[in-house]
């Protein structure tokens, strides 16, 4: 069968039938991937604020330490956390 993609500038080689490509939450961890950083601030550090707060809608609020948001907590209606790391 023709790639949809052939003729038009895009070449893939014959043996490259199975792609490199893993979802991001399919990959499980390797050694050779670093290490995950712990949260070097302590609790006492960090200031917690409500930014979004609306009937039937999921609750949002923005962790800081010293003015600099560090991440976003999203409360979701069936109870579960999104946390959000913002990194600079």
């Amino acid at each position: 069968m023709e790639s949809y993609l052939e003729g038009r500038g895009f070449k893939m080689k014959k043996d490259e039938g199975q792609s490199s490509f893993k979802a991001f939450l399919d990959q499980k961890e390797t050694s050779d991937s670093p290490p995950i950083e712990q949260d070097e601030f302590s609790e006492k550090d960090k200031v917690t604020e409500q930014i979004y707060n609306q009937e039937g809608c999921p609750i949002v609020e923005v962790v800081s330490v010293d003015g600099l948001p560090r991440s976003l907590l999203v409360h979701l209606p069936d109870g579960r956390l999104l946390e959000i790391e913002c990194q600079y």
